[in-house]
């Protein structure tokens, strides 16, 4: 072991296995999006992150035995799987494999869950990060404020592009959101799999490994630069393939912004599930009230917009006394 607590042949091995499948899915994706829907692509990457961590603590004869086996053996079982169903039905079947990707999706939440009935296996994976009864009421606060950013972002970016007299497009995007905010529990019950995927990766472990080597500024901008640029194969094809170039730098603003937020409320509450949540409401909140996600036209105004808008609403986060 080292200093750290993850030594550089765990973060080399994490950097390997996440983005070969990211590079590997994203050749397939390519060869698939001019002839089928790629929205499970998307869903199936959000696993990757987590695999990397968990491959390289594996790989690790000294952390092994104390590793959670049983959650590990199902997300990485529900991973492969997923991948296996994903590519049979695209390239084989020549079909869309969404309703079967989403009852697995289902299926693997529920299943995980259910792990934390083993009062052996829930101890250990309180000891790798993944406990979620730590500081419950800072946590609703974070989520809370979260949404509250979303919105100012919303209004500050209207504001900007179109406004004061489209300001009711604004509280339109809101009530349409409020008004789905009965179904949110369930559905986030249904996929936090994927959100478990990505955070565990990037705020549990690469957070961690970067700021300790690099400090914690430095450490979450550079976090966010390589979370943003993992997004390569969704922005080519499918955020936005007609304005890629736009999606990609779009892509890496707003990555720095989050990450210097989720970073921020992962280092006050240490619990990784508050910021599956956070995750969780951010993209439900531009698919459900502004309908945005697939085919985005985008255009230099719309990226300068979005650089001044996350700059004022996240960057002040970054010189709170957390990031000292």
């Amino acid at each position: 072991m080292t200093e750290y607590n993850f030594s550089n042949k765990e973060l080399f091995i994490f950097f390997i296995v996440t983005f070969g499948l990211t590079i590997s899915m994203g050749i397939a994706m390519g060869f698939a999006y001019n002839k089928y829907p790629v929205d499970s692509f998307a869903s199936v990457q959000m696993y990757y992150p987590a695999i990397g961590v968990m491959t390289a603590l594996l790989l690790n004869k000294e952390r092994r035995k104390k590793l959670p086996m049983k959650f590990y053996g199902t997300y990485l079982f529900f991973t492969i799987t997923s991948t296996l169903i994903l590519l049979v039905w695209i390239f084989v079947f020549h079909k869309d494999p969404g309703m079967y990707m989403e009852l697995w999706k289902i299926t693997g939440s529920f299943s995980i869950f259910l792990i934390f009935a083993f009062p052996d296996e829930k101890a250990k994976m309180y000891d790798f990060g993944l406990g979620f009864g730590k500081k419950v009421k800072a946590s609703i606060g974070y989520i809370l404020l979260f949404f509250v950013l979303l919105i100012c972002v919303d209004i500050l970016s209207e504001l900007i592009l179109v406004g004061i007299k489209e300001i009711t497009t604004i509280f339109q995007n809101i009530k349409i959101f409020m008004n789905s905010l009965f179904i949110l529990p369930a559905l986030f019950l249904s996929q936090f799999i994927l959100f478990l995927g990505e955070e565990y990766g990037w705020r549990y472990f690469l957070q961690t490994a970067l700021q300790q080597r690099l400090g914690k500024r430095t450490g979450v901008i550079l976090l966010g630069i390589i979370w943003g640029i993992w997004h390569l194969p969704l922005n080519l094809f499918y955020y936005s393939p007609t304005t890629s170039f736009y999606s990609i730098l779009n892509q890496v603003i707003v990555c720095i912004g989050y990450a210097i937020f989720f970073g921020f409320v992962y280092m006050k509450t240490e619990n990784i599930w508050t910021v599956f949540i956070i995750h969780f409401v951010n993209n439900y909140f531009f698919l459900i009230a502004k309908n945005m996600g697939v085919n985005i036209v985008l255009n230099g105004k719309l990226i300068l917009v979005n650089l001044i808008c996350m700059s004022v609403t996240y960057l002040p986060f970054l010189f709170t006394k957390e990031y000292k």
